[in-house]
């Protein structure tokens, strides 16, 4: 590839490079919302059809998809830098603790270090006040899904729309955790918004924003994305400097109660099942995977687990430690966090009093209603005529379904809607040996 000149594009969530890309069928195979083509032996995106699930950046063998996350290149450009912690990065270091990684992170150039588990467990009062009070009130139906994993809600709306008043209300932990650092850090310092820089550093190819596009998102200076594939040689390298040199204690380094990881609940949460293990729920389920997500939302269209309160979805395998930006295998990073949770223990560190009456003033609800956010991500693909469907089921009694995807398309019924939009030729499909009579 030497020399040769790149060509990219993608969505708010991915980068895609033209040049690299061998036009191998994977990607399209494995795009939960159809997205993808392959034309003339490269890989064609619907940006505006991307929800972030970062399936495509698994299965490319020539790493042509990327996570469209940025660098540390621009901190020391920063007046204040904050980094914003997941607890799937403290699962990447085994061995180390939680201080040290925030330490190294500061060593790095953040001014500041968030430890998003202080924000978790504000999350965890606020979803067991909520059902508790939905049991008498039913402000929403049953089951409760949760909103932490932010592909889940894109896919609802695209695929499942009739399931968003599922949807807990809630804010989510990272939109509860940027806007109380923000806040606590400008007035801590006596600046404006746009002198505070947040970096969310994530496992998987997505941001707390909710718009979807590229060519839909509004402009935010103020907060970026950084990959933990994208930061962990950097990090590791300053960990172990640390760790050879005279240690120092993290205490002596930080301003905010939020800066410091003091349990085992945070780095739990990464798992599948960490979210609801330590929650107050009668009724709970946890599934994780890209297909068990699928099927289960499948279930739940059809009426099934109304006997559920709440059910924790995470679209990666595993929970959050299986993201498509992580830095280590997903099993190693789970045995890191069962050490952690043993050496740490378990408990909350915020009163739970005083989180009520912030839920009394309304601070943890969300204001994207169902139909804000079918707008947003929902496919808005038009109705289908009687007579576009009987042409589609012609076609797919001629081609008998065998989904080779060698015409571009990811299955059989995708092709033959194309090819009755007029997006390509019948004469693609092999099995028809090159006949276009309809």
């Amino acid at each position: 590839m030497t020399g040769l000149k790149k060509t990219y594009s993608g969505s708010r969530y991915i980068r895609y490079d033209k040049a690299t890309c061998m036009g191998g069928a994977g990607c399209l195979k494995v795009c939960p919302t159809l997205a993808i083509r392959i034309k003339n032996g490269k890989a064609v995106r619907n940006e505006d059809l991307c929800i972030g699930c970062g399936e495509c950046i698994r299965v490319c063998p020539e790493a042509a998809v990327t996570a469209a996350t940025a660098n540390l290149n621009r901190l020391n450009k920063d007046e204040i830098s904050v980094a914003l912690v997941t607890p799937v990065l403290y699962a990447q270091f085994p061995e180390v603790m939680p201080e040290d990684i925030l330490m190294g992170l500061k060593a790095l150039g953040f001014q500041h270090t968030v430890d998003m588990s202080y924000f978790l467990e504000m999350f965890q009062y606020a979803t067991e006040e909520f059902i508790v009070r939905n049991k008498t009130g039913r402000q929403s139906p049953w089951p409760l899904i949760s909103p932490v994993c932010p592909v889940v809600i894109r896919l609802i709306a695209f695929r499942f729309p009739s399931l968003m008043p599922h949807v807990l209300p809630l804010l989510r932990p990272v939109d509860l955790m940027a806007r109380e650092v923000r806040q606590r850090i400008m007035k801590e310092y006596g600046v404006s918004q746009d002198k505070v820089m947040l970096y969310y550093i994530n496992p998987c190819p997505t941001k707390r924003g909710p718009l979807r596009s590229a060519s839909a998102k509004r402009k935010d200076d103020t907060s970026m994305a950084i990959g933990i594939n994208d930061i962990y040689a950097d990090l590791k390298r300053q960990i172990e400097h640390m760790q050879d040199a005279d240690p120092i204690s993290y205490a002596n380094n930080i301003r905010f109660d939020f800066e410091y990881c003091h349990t085992g609940n945070g780095p739990m949460w990464g798992m599948s099942g960490g979210e609801i293990a330590d929650m107050n729920i009668e009724n709970s389920l946890a599934v994780s995977g890209l297909d068990e997500t699928i099927t289960y939302l499948e279930k739940i269209e059809m009426g099934l687990f109304s006997n559920i309160e709440y059910i924790e979805l995470r679209t990666c395998r595993e929970g959050c430690l299986g993201g498509a930006i992580t830095a280590i295998d997903k099993y190693l990073a789970k045995s890191a966090v069962n050490k952690m949770i043993k050496m740490l223990g378990l408990g909350r560190r915020l009163s739970r009093e005083k989180i009520l009456r912030q839920y009394e003033k309304g601070k943890f609800l969300t204001d994207k209603d169902p139909a804000k956010l079918i707008q947003i991500f929902g496919s808005h693909a038009k109705p289908t005529s009687i007579e576009t469907l009987q042409k589609v089921d012609e076609i797919l009694e001629r081609i008998k379904g065998h989904n080779c995807s060698v015409c571009g398309a990811p299955n059989c019924k995708t092709f033959a809607e194309d090819v009755v939009k007029g997006e390509t030729s019948l004469t693609e499909c092999r099995l028809l040996g090159g006949d276009s009579a309809c």
